[in-house]
């Protein structure tokens, strides 16, 4: 069997990695199949302290502390540092079921050059993915999420890892998809694989995260300027109108803020807005 390199970007999360790390020291896969790689992005809040206060885990475990480049420099540290043949990635706020790592094991026992797609269950105990999707079913490239995929080492650095020019938040694992989906390597979906987000968003920090994602949506299109991603991205005329429209109107957007609290209709357009503030100061539209 492939041996597991988990990998784990983290930057002041320090209470959360605990919970992450408890989890995947106590996985039903053998210690022997698996490593724990953890790349601190030089915390402040004593991350470094946690880590010694560990109980002493039966699995490999390194703990890196790297410059503050960001998430996806920490994740290329961590994978670069691995010994194993499977990329495990995840993220410092998700705990693991305690079966995780022995079915994406056992999943890329099946299939020798595949990424795999667990199921993510959000704080409010539902799935991530909220589409119908069966198991083992093949999936699109914007279903390439890092807080519970498995992927080959080699396949991996063949295309050249996460891209270091994502610095603020969103799609940097996405466009790691799309490249993976023009070499014609397969995504998976793996239900039975289970990780549970241990992070909830308020609105406030959702909107700034909005404003971070159209920043890097205008990254990922300056990259592949094509009309796929460019639609993919959200960034077509009727959306960009409306949000003209709304970008004009301070009475019209005070009006869906104020109902955005009880409205899933308006909490949705109120965020979509943010999103298109950042392209805006990213100069994508």
């Amino acid at each position: 069997m492939n041996k597991i390199s988990v990998v784990i970007g983290t930057f002041n999360q320090k209470d959360k990695l605990k919970n992450t790390l408890l989890s995947l020291f106590k996985q039903t896969l053998s210690p022997a199949s698996y490593e724990i790689i953890v790349v601190d992005s030089s915390s402040t809040d004593g991350t470094g302290q946690m880590i010694g206060s560990l109980p002493k885990p039966s699995c490999e475990f390194r703990y890196i502390v790297a410059e503050n480049k960001g998430k996806t420099f920490a994740r290329n540290q961590g994978i670069d540092q691995a010994q194993g043949e499977i990329i495990f990635l995840t993220d410092a706020d998700m705990k693991a079921d305690l079966n995780l790592l022995m079915e994406h094991q056992k999943a890329h026992a099946k299939s020798q050059n595949s990424a795999f797609e667990g199921l993510t269950i959000n704080p409010d105990n539902k799935p991530y993915i909220k589409e119908k999707i069966k198991c083992s079913q093949k999936l699109k490239f914007s279903y390439f999420l890092s807080g519970n995929l498995s992927i080959k080492k080699d396949t991996l650095v063949s295309v050249g890892k996460f891209d270091e020019g994502f610095k603020g938040y969103g799609w940097e694992d996405i466009e790691l998809g799309y490249r993976l989906f023009k070499y014609n390597v397969p995504l998976y979906y793996l239900p039975m694989a289970i990780n549970y987000h241990d992070h909830p968003v308020t609105n406030e920090d959702m909107l700034k995260r909005k404003v971070d994602m159209g920043k890097s949506a205008a990254y990922f299109l300056k990259k592949h300027p094509n009309m796929e991603i460019k639609l993919f991205l959200g960034i077509n005329p009727i959306a960009i109108a409306i949000f003209n429209y709304i970008n004009k109107s301070p009475n019209i957007l005070k009006y869906i803020a104020d109902q955005s609290a009880k409205s899933p209709f308006f909490g949705y357009l109120l965020e979509e807005y943010y999103y298109r503030v950042g392209l805006r100061e990213a100069g994508a539209i």
